[in-house]
C-alpha cells in the first residue's frame, strides 16, 4: 500500500510540477500573446493535413517577415485560420499573402493582409489540442487539474499532521521521563 501512495504521490507531482505549467502557458498563449507574443491555436480542421493534424495544438509567433512556405495563423472573419504562404503580392507598398490549407485543391480566394497575420508556425504538437480544448471546460478542468491538486494537498495536510502527532508524541515522552526523575 505504501508503494502504492509513493507511486501515485510521485505521479501526481509530475502531473503538477511538468504538465500543469505547460498546460497553464498554453492556456495563456490561447488568449494572448502576453508571453513574448507567442500565440497558441488548436487545429479543428483537417485543411492542413497530414502537416498538421486536426487535434493539433499550434504555437506561432510573430516574426518580421513571411516567406513562401511559411505556415502562418491570421485572422479571417473573426476565425483563426492557419494555412501555408502560397505567394506574397506587394502592391501599393503594402504586403499581402496568398494562402492555401497543405489538403485543399485551390488556394484561398481571400488575400490575407499583413496586418491580419498573427504569426509564424514554429512548433505544432498533435493531439494535445484535444486535451487543450477539454481543459477549457470546467469538468476537463476540475478533473484533470483540480482533483490532482486537491489530492496532494490533501496528501501534504495528512503529512503534516503526522509529523505533528510525532512532535506532541515526543514532547509527551519528554515530559514523563522528566516527571519519573
Amino acid at each position: 500500500m505504501k508503494v502504492l501512495k509513493k507511486i501515485l504521490y510521485s505521479f501526481l507531482i509530475f502531473i503538477i510540477a511538468i504538465v500543469l505549467p505547460f498546460v497553464v502557458f498554453t492556456l495563456i498563449t490561447s488568449r494572448t500573446g502576453m508571453i513574448n507574443n507567442i500565440r497558441s491555436f488548436v487545429i479543428m480542421t483537417g485543411s492542413m493535413r497530414p502537416t498538421i493534424p486536426v487535434g493539433a495544438v499550434v504555437y506561432t509567433q510573430q516574426a518580421m517577415q513571411y516567406h513562401k512556405g511559411d505556415i502562418i495563423a491570421f485572422n479571417r472573419d473573426n476565425i483563426i485560420v492557419t494555412h501555408r504562404i502560397k505567394s506574397i503580392i506587394k502592391k501599393n507598398n503594402t504586403i499581402s499573402y496568398q494562402t492555401k490549407g497543405d489538403a485543399n485543391n485551390v488556394a484561398d480566394i481571400q488575400l490575407v493582409s499583413q496586418n491580419a497575420v498573427i504569426g509564424k508556425e514554429y512548433v505544432a504538437l498533435p493531439y494535445i489540442g484535444n486535451f487543450i480544448l477539454l481543459l477549457r471546460t470546467i469538468p476537463g478542468f476540475a478533473i484533470f487539474i483540480g482533483l490532482p491538486t486537491l489530492f496532494v494537498i490533501i496528501l501534504e495536510i495528512l503529512n503534516i499532521k503526522k509529523e505533528m502527532e510525532k512532535s506532541i508524541e515526543k514532547k509527551i515522552k519528554a515530559r514523563l521521563n522528566i516527571e519519573k526523575t
